[in-house]
């Protein structure tokens, strides 16, 4: 355990705080201070170097100085100016970690793993013999090496030229390097301190209050018992305490926020589309709680060690994990209240078109989504994009017939050769539409069945849609006795022809009224006329009046239709003519 953590050591931990402060400023550091804006110099493996022990030497006494001030009063909390000088000291901080090459570091833990790092490094440094600074190349020197980098001797402490990118030109700790550190730094943690060491900070960093400053009392952690800094898992007692009450207050937080929404959903008329709303607050929480909870646990709490990598890329991948989720399902959500808004039918062309489309910008943006996350979370996007280009052609080998009913569907909703409600006939099937689905089109037949055709077999056959008819046709066949006078067969075809000319439903200049054939068992008339109707319902209604209006013609004018004779059968009767 560090000796700081041990009861009853508040004045030790003071005396630690004190050690290694510088008996003056570096020039390049005062600079730095002076101008915010000026980067860290990294030049050479010189600036590199000297930059960074002198700048976090610096930063060390300007923090001891604000925790003197602290301790030697009997606040509970920073005052203003402190936490000035600590935002002061963090932002200097900040160049220091720039001199780290973390280029191949995932970016979810760049910023922490960047803080241990350095005071790890700084741990190293203060450990081990270095060379002069005048020994180490320079700018100038630089320029005549063939290979351009530096080796702290006696050491694996590479410091490296970037070759491209934002940074080409900057000498950095190698990405090597940065990777090995803490295995350097468990070589050395034995070895005693030099002179001007910044002794016992990474210590504090790892296993004090850290941010807690900000939330409870600095004084406070410096007083919890002993038991509580007891290590488990290189995490002190106390700090597991807090992991648990944080996810404990985050799930609590989350429950509560969903069963309010849920009851709201639940108290509308019509809670279908209302609770699709509010199944968005299970990831729209999620999206807000783990931010908040990776927050506190790197910031706060300072989780260090083997919990910090796994416990930081978990949370990450939760989190873009909920971001696709909410993508994903606020496409569906959108899209079924832009149909409701619409009042457009649930199972119509426009309806599913509106859902397509909607669908596959949130598809889109769920791919990119999960690319830019795990390029975040440190695994490579041409692996992802590999991936799930591998994933997509399986998939498609193994859903072929799926796919091309997909394609079926998006050909039926483009081109549009009939709707929800449209009489159609396919084959053998007749009937009214009633959806228009990815997969099927469904046809509810006249005799009330329910059929599903594929949309490719659609796609593929002739369709006869019924609906589209500009002018419904009536044909029909009149069969009256031979014995009827042809002057009375003549008028009454022309009343016919009166009765079909003065309907105002009718067209007037395609009709067709004759005498047609001799039949078998009577004069044959055909009557074949248009009616200009807009639906199936309308044409029953007009054809049914034409249709009465010859039976009262023939009614009034005494013709008599013919009825078909008998045809003798095998056991009928025969004639005695006929033996």
């Amino acid at each position: 355990m560090p000796a700081y953590l041990h009861p009853g050591k508040n004045l030790l931990l003071i005396l630690l705080l004190s050690v290694g402060l510088l008996s003056g400023p570096d020039p390049a550091v005062a600079g730095s201070r002076d101008n915010p804006l000026q980067p860290a110099n990294t030049s050479s493996p010189r600036a590199t170097l000297q930059g960074f022990i002198a700048m976090l030497d610096d930063i060390h006494a300007e923090i001891q100085e604000v925790i003197r001030s602290y301790l030697s009063s009997s606040r509970l909390y920073v005052s203003d100016q402190e936490a000035r000088q600590i935002a002061h000291a963090e932002q200097r901080l900040d160049l220091v970690r720039r001199t780290l090459d973390l280029s191949e570091v995932p970016a979810a833990l760049a910023d922490q793993l960047a803080d241990t790092r350095v005071l790890q490094l700084k741990e190293i440094l203060d450990r081990i013999e270095l060379p002069d600074f005048a020994d180490i190349p320079d700018a100038e020197a630089m320029e005549t090496e063939e290979f351009k980098r530096w080796t702290i001797p006696g050491t694996e402490i590479t410091i490296r030229r970037v070759a491209q990118g934002p940074r080409a030109g900057a000498y950095l700790f190698s990405p090597e390097t940065v990777q090995r550190i803490p295995d350097f730094y468990r070589k050395v943690a034995d070895l005693p301190y030099r002179s001007t060491a910044t002794a016992g900070w990474y210590d504090r960093y790892r296993y004090g209050g850290g941010g807690m400053y900000k939330l409870i009392p600095y004084r406070w952690m410096l007083a919890l018992p002993d038991w509580s800094k007891h290590l488990v898992l290189d995490q002190p007692l106390w700090r597991w305490f807090g992991v648990l009450v944080v996810l404990l207050a985050a799930a609590l937080l989350y429950r509560l926020v969903v069963r309010i929404a849920t009851g709201w959903a639940a108290r509308a008329n019509a809670p279908g589309l209302r609770m699709q709303w509010a199944q968005l607050t299970r990831p729209l929480m999620l999206l807000i709680l783990i931010p908040v909870v990776e927050h506190l646990f790197t910031r706060n709490l300072r989780l260090t060690g083997i919990i910090q990598e796994p416990a930081t890329l978990a949370l990450w991948a939760a989190f873009t994990l909920a971001l696709t989720w909410m993508v994903w399902q606020s496409g569906h959500v959108v899209a079924e209240s832009i149909v409701a808004t619409q009042d457009l039918h649930s199972g119509s062309i426009d309806s599913q078109l509106i859902r397509l489309g909607l669908r596959l910008i949130a598809t889109i943006l769920s791919i990119a989504i999960l690319v830019v996350g795990a390029q975040h979370l440190g695994i490579p996007a041409y692996s992802v994009i590999a991936g799930l280009g591998v994933g997509g052609i399986a998939i498609a080998l193994a859903a072929r017939d799926s796919l091309a009913n997909l394609l079926g569907s998006l050909l039926i909703m483009f081109e549009k050769p009939f709707r929800v409600g449209h009489w159609i006939k396919l084959g053998d099937t007749e009937g009214i539409v009633e959806s228009i689905g990815f997969r099927s089109t469904r046809i509810r037949t006249f005799y009330n069945s329910l059929v599903s055709i594929p949309s490719n077999t659609l796609v593929n056959s002739t369709v006869d849609n019924m609906h589209m008819r500009h002018y419904r046709r009536v044909r029909t066949t009149l069969h009256i006795r031979y014995d009827t006078p042809a002057d009375q067969v003549e008028a009454f075809i022309r009343a016919i022809e009166e009765l079909v000319l003065d309907s105002p439903h009718t067209r007037k200049d395609r009709y067709r009224i004759r005498l047609d054939d001799f039949s078998e068992f009577g004069l044959q008339i055909l009557v074949n006329f248009f009616l200009d109707v807009g639906n199936t319902q309308e044409e029953q209604v007009e054809r049914q009046k034409i249709l009465m209006g010859i039976l009262k013609l023939a009614e009034n004018m005494g013709i008599r239709f013919a009825t078909p004779v008998p045809v003798p059968t095998a056991d009928a009767p025969q004639d005695s003519d006929s033996r």
